[in-house]
């Protein structure tokens, strides 16, 4: 029972960040049945690929070079006590950026309102700036080790959205709205920034090409990520009705969830990882990858089985006897979650180790390789096809993973 309690207290920073994150979950996951339980399945299913562009203006507005903030502003952090150049730099990339994806946005408005069939185009925009300021604000307070207050950012956009909606009717662009006020909310987080960590404007040409080429290679890797998470939506809206994206994303959102869930590895880690792989710490590489690995992924997996045995009872308690068509789907889903835990590991190992093109290169693989398995599936098989090809695509990839990573890891983490 010490023992127990020791391993316990020694983790106590990861069992806090981990239970604001789960926080999160739970209350998106409370957010969803409200909103689920509020809309027709054919308004959901709009509602559903409304997120499809939030995804794409997020994705290509500034998500890509997010992380460059936790892994260079880290490495900045520790090395001269700030994290001025790669702020800035990250600034100038994602200005360039932002100013492109509003021109093209507007440029093809539309086009856009004509395939989700409600004109919402300006509200999904001023959601992109409101989510540029909070990703910016997480990212710094991860940079900077600050972990309870990048979760305690979230769990504060996630409460007042969720009481907001318990209050007030809404339909679709309402919805929106109300979720954008709630998330406009966190600026306030910005009065805990450490002006020091900023400083004056600062242009540092080598280490803006080198986040620069960080940023691109993640700009690639996450076109493969938004396909990943939206490619299913867009084949069943081509193949399927509007109720059959919204029954899909009923099971779809709610593995998304958990699965996502496995990012909290990596945020919590990233610092220290990169840390003792730059000190060459062979005892903590090894402690990090055959004690604490094997512990987070036998829990993560046990949690993942028990959810799946109870999801029959789960979903349609929660959603409504319309979406019993989702449990078998959650279910496939779910057997993709556990491989991408697993995967989070590598995912670790590229990025702290330069090895960042080949992450992103096997996320455009598994990307493409999910959309051609849709495709192939959803003719076969009809609504769990996509589900399917999901789940295989993230295996594929896994194994490509450890294939690549696991000899290189034994290598490293060995005593001489």
């Amino acid at each position: 029972m010490n023992y127990i309690l020791k391993k316990l207290s020694n983790r106590k920073p990861l069992i806090i960040f981990s239970s604001l994150k789960l926080l999160i979950m739970i209350l998106g996951f409370i957010t969803n049945i409200i909103i689920i339980r509020n809309l027709s399945v054919n308004d959901y299913g709009v509602f559903s690929l409304t997120l499809m562009f939030v995804g794409l203006i997020t994705t290509f507005g500034f998500s890509w070079s997010s992380s460059s903030i936790l892994y260079y502003g880290s490495r900045e952090k520790a090395k001269f006590g700030n994290l001025n150049k790669t702020f800035w730099s990250r600034n100038i990339i994602m200005g360039t950026s932002l100013i492109i994806t509003t021109v093209l946005f507007i440029v093809f408005r539309r086009n856009i309102v004509s395939y989700i069939g409600i004109d919402v185009t300006i509200i999904l925009l001023l959601w992109l700036y409101v989510s540029v300021a909070e990703d910016y604000l997480n990212q710094y307070f991860l940079a900077v080790k600050k972990q309870l207050l990048s979760g305690m950012l979230s769990v504060t956009a996630k409460v007042l959205y969720l009481l907001i909606i318990l209050i007030i009717p809404f339909e679709i662009k309402s919805l929106i709205i109300l979720n954008i006020i709630s998330h406009a909310s966190v600026l306030l987080y910005s009065l805990k920034i450490n002006k020091k960590d900023i400083g004056k404007f600062e242009f540092d040409k080598e280490w803006f090409k080198e986040i620069l080429n960080f940023s691109m290679w993640q700009f690639f890797g996450f076109s493969g990520l938004y396909l990943i998470n939206f490619g299913d939506t867009a084949v069943i809206r081509y193949y399927m009705t509007t109720e059959d994206v919204g029954v899909y994303n009923a099971g779809y959102k709610l593995f998304n969830t958990i699965a996502n869930f496995s990012f909290v590895i990596s945020s919590f880690y990233a610092g220290n990882v990169s840390m003792i792989f730059a000190e060459n710490n062979k005892m903590k590489i090894r402690n990090f990858f055959y004690k604490e690995r094997i512990l987070i992924l036998s829990l993560s997996t046990f949690v993942h089985i028990l959810v799946m045995l109870t999801s029959n009872f789960i979903i349609p308690s929660l959603y409504g006897e319309d979406y019993r068509g989702a449990v078998i789907i959650f279910n496939i889903l779910m057997i993709g979650s556990i491989f991408k835990y697993f995967s989070t590991f590598y995912m670790l190992y590229f990025n702290t180790n330069g090895k960042h093109k080949i992450q992103q290169t096997l996320n455009i693989f598994r990307a493409v390789l999910n959309v051609l398995l849709n495709v192939y599936f959803i003719r076969i098989i009809g609504l769990i096809g996509p589900a399917v090809a999901t789940t295989l695509a993230i295996l594929i990839t896994l194994v490509i993973s450890a294939v690549i990573s696991e000899k290189e890891i034994r290598k490293l983490s060995k005593n001489l």
